[in-house]
């Protein structure tokens, strides 16, 4: 699913479009900088999507720049929603602008189509179902322990509930939260959810896994316009190859413990650093990085990554693993073709 887009879109518009400025003074009185803010375009739900004018252009008033969630801006929440990135920006721009009296040229209307939208940043879910909720939670506290993810290093745990990977990276980011919690978190606007029974239990046992990528990392993968999105004309593949990129980079502590046989068969190097792990020790802070990923290879395939901490239990380790190599769960079939699930119009 597509769950925040923030795009600049070209669309002739006769005056600036912005929510007013935020100016900074110097003590002397002197402007130091001001910002150009946006302003917000409600739809039929309490989540807006925020609009103003894009200043960095060749032209003045030639382009906006668009930033929200437009799953729910259409449908009023985020449990699911469509992967079709060009069809729901194309839909997106267009309601924007006739909610703000705007009269695009024909020439903007064709750059839409062809997928001339530049993206700055693209968040892609995908849910994955446990048996209920605590199952979720106790999932989420085991990867805080036992996962480590390329790149990104172990995760943090926040709230309890929300698994971060790389949270403050400018490129890229991932995390993994209960979707049940988040539904009844104060200020998320997912009320229309709330009084249905059906969606509820849904979300209950609904593991989310959110990556985030913005500019830079867009440009580097060829994901910066809209049009690179369609992926072998099957919308949802460039989506779900991201996310299975993603977890490929991530490995996974299953057991703490290693069998008699196996430590007598460690050569001793590899058995002290073994032991060390097993003691609770960071064995990043202690040994040489080329000795530490030397010694993580060799421990890997008896279940041990020593780039995470000794975890206190495992138990519910591997029923995550096989949760994330599992097919992720689709738009249930009783929400489809209702208003809980908004499919915009293909784009030929």
């Amino acid at each position: 699913m597509i769950d925040w887009l923030s795009m600049v879109v070209p669309c002739t518009h006769s005056e600036p479009i912005t929510g007013g400025e935020v100016v900074s003074i110097k003590p002397g009185g002197e402007v130091d900088w001001h910002c150009v803010k946006r302003t917000t375009v409600e739809g039929s739900f309490s989540t807006g999507l925020q609009v103003r004018t894009a200043t960095h252009t060749a032209q003045p008033c030639s382009h906006l720049e668009i930033s929200g969630n437009p799953v729910k801006f259409f449908q009023g929440h985020n449990l699911w929603g469509t992967d079709d990135l060009l069809a729901l920006s194309v839909t997106t721009v267009e309601t924007v602008a006739s909610l703000l009296g705007l009269t695009p040229s024909a020439q903007d209307v064709e750059s839409w189509h062809s997928g001339l939208i530049q993206l700055t940043r693209v968040d892609v879910t995908q849910s994955f179902h446990l048996d209920n909720m605590a199952q979720v939670l106790a999932w989420l506290r085991s990867a805080e322990q036992t996962a480590h993810l390329s790149h990104r290093g172990r995760g943090q745990l926040v709230k309890g509930s929300t698994l971060y990977f790389g949270k403050s990276s400018r490129r890229w980011s991932l995390k993994l939260y209960a979707k049940g919690q988040e539904i009844r978190a104060k200020g998320h606007g997912q009320d229309v959810i709330l009084a249905l029974p059906s969606a509820v239990e849904w979300a209950e046992k609904t593991l989310r896994a959110e990556l985030t990528l913005r500019s830079m990392e867009l440009k580097r993968q060829g994901l910066h316009l809209a049009m690179a999105w369609g992926g072998d004309g099957v919308p949802s593949s460039v989506t779900a190859a991201l996310l299975r990129d993603r977890f490929g980079g991530m490995t996974m502590t299953t057991t703490s413990h290693l069998s008699a046989e196996i430590l007598d068969s460690l050569r001793p190097s590899l058995r002290m650093a073994y032991q060390s792990w097993a003691a609770g020790a960071d064995l990043r802070e202690i040994l040489p990085a080329r000795t530490f990923y030397r010694h993580r290879a060799a421990l890997l395939p008896h279940g041990i990554d020593i780039a995470t901490l000794v975890p206190r239990e495992v138990s519910n380790v591997v029923p995550l693993f096989k949760v994330l190599e599992a097919k992720p769960v689709d738009v249930p079939d009783w929400a489809q073709g209702t208003p809980l699930y908004f499919e915009p119009a293909r784009v030929a």
